[in-house]
């Protein structure tokens, strides 16, 4: 039983890829795009986003399980958009959503700054890299409302 257990482990590693930088993955995404998501929120639950309040979201949200961030050795984190399609082939990376790093911010927040929360990014896809104006707003209005964000980068 353990054996095995180590076995799916080191498999599991084996399909893994780590990427220093989200300029790295951006770069593979675009080469790559039909990678394997989980949705951990689909549009309509909830998320803190580091916070203490919970927020309705208005997208998909979720990782890429064999993609890695060095930041917390998960699966770098994703926001799919195209509020009138639910397919999700060719997602093409189309924004990107960054933490502030100011400690007096996670003050505001209430929290602690978690570890590494800079490196944390978010980045949004959308099908064949084409983002609505209304989709835009629809993200530029969530997190213009939570103050540990920076801007919204659109590509």
């Amino acid at each position: 039983m353990i054996m095995k257990i180590i076995l799916e482990k080191w498999r599991k590693r084996m399909n893994e890829q780590v990427f220093r930088s989200k300029e790295e993955l951006i770069i593979f995404l675009r080469a790559n795009p039909n990678q394997q998501i989980h949705l951990d929120n689909p549009r309509g639950t909830t998320k803190k986003f580091g916070g203490l309040e919970k927020k309705v979201l208005p997208f998909d949200y979720g990782e890429w399980p064999a993609l890695i961030n060095p930041a917390d050795g998960m699966g770098w984190d994703l926001i799919i958009v195209n509020s009138d399609d639910e397919n999700t082939d060719n997602l093409l990376p189309v924004g990107e959503v960054n933490y502030l790093g100011d400690d007096s911010i996670w003050s505001q927040v209430g929290k602690e700054k978690p570890v590494g929360v800079e490196q944390n990014s978010k980045i949004i896809m959308a099908k064949d890299g084409v983002i609505s104006t209304k989709d835009k707003e629809i993200i530029n209005n969530f997190f213009n409302e939570l103050i540990q964000f920076q801007p919204i980068t659109w590509y």
